[in-house]
């Protein structure tokens, strides 16, 4: 009995070694053809550079993480799936790229970010229908919260017709501190934060018969400490 037990456990491992060959080290299911799916040109390029899966490699010791890892150093790529079709040894990239949520403009160069906060894309043509931001720092260098900051400054913006006027590009200027204008009113908006709360704050303040976009007199908002907002310009009253 006992070495009917020992036959059959060896026999086991035989068999346990012999799959762990086949699948991981032998020629039988390779990587023989490596595909991008989903983008064209450079990106495409980029991503299989960066994946370095090698034709002959066993599919099972293609490692989806590090391949994502590796591949994401292309900061346009989000995330990546990789898919190995084990009948024909191909293994199919399939990148989700990054999609831009607002333009940074410095000097004479263009860069996008997303969502996020992520600076991912140096462009020259953005879309028109994206924000901008005139930065004095390289779009690089700056922090993941500061570029979202600025997204929601700008997607938590109220409807022009509350704001009495045409709204201009926020500057982040080189201490960190946003500043844009509303017409002939200017906003010191202070840290690129708190964008819901003090927007609320202009849109009270806006909504003053003293306070005028469209005034003769340059007025200013600031908002850098949301509760205790300061107003200069107003009119002094008469009579």
């Amino acid at each position: 009995m006992r070495r009917r037990v020992l036959g059959l456990t060896a026999l086991v491992l035989v068999l346990v070694a012999g799959l762990v060959f086949l699948f991981f080290w032998s020629a039988a299911f390779v990587v023989k053809d490596v595909k991008v799916a989903g983008v064209e040109g450079e990106v495409a390029e980029s991503v299989e550079r960066l994946a370095q899966v090698p034709r002959g490699r066993p599919l099972a010791r293609v490692s989806e993480s590090r391949v994502r890892e590796r591949v994401q150093e292309d900061l346009r790529v989000a995330d990546l799936t990789v898919d190995s079709d084990w009948t024909d040894g191909t293994v199919t990239l399939r990148p989700t790229l990054r999609e831009p949520a607002l333009v940074l403009r410095q000097g004479g160069t263009t860069w996008v970010s997303d969502v996020e906060g992520v600076v991912y894309d140096q462009v020259d043509n953005p879309s028109r229908k994206l924000p901008s931001v005139w930065v004095r720092s390289k779009p690089t260098e700056l922090s993941g919260g500061t570029v979202r900051g600025l997204v929601e400054l700008w997607r938590t913006r109220p409807d022009p017709a509350k704001l009495e006027g045409d709204l201009s590009a926020p500057r982040l200027g080189a201490d960190g501190l946003v500043t844009l204008k509303i017409d002939q009113l200017t906003i010191e908006w202070g840290a690129p934060a708190a964008a819901e709360k003090k927007w609320r704050v202009i849109e009270a303040l806006i909504s003053q018969d003293s306070i005028d976009p469209q005034g003769a007199i340059p007025q200013t908002i600031d908002v850098s400490l949301p509760d205790t907002p300061v107003v200069s310009g107003i009119p002094e009253k008469t009579g």
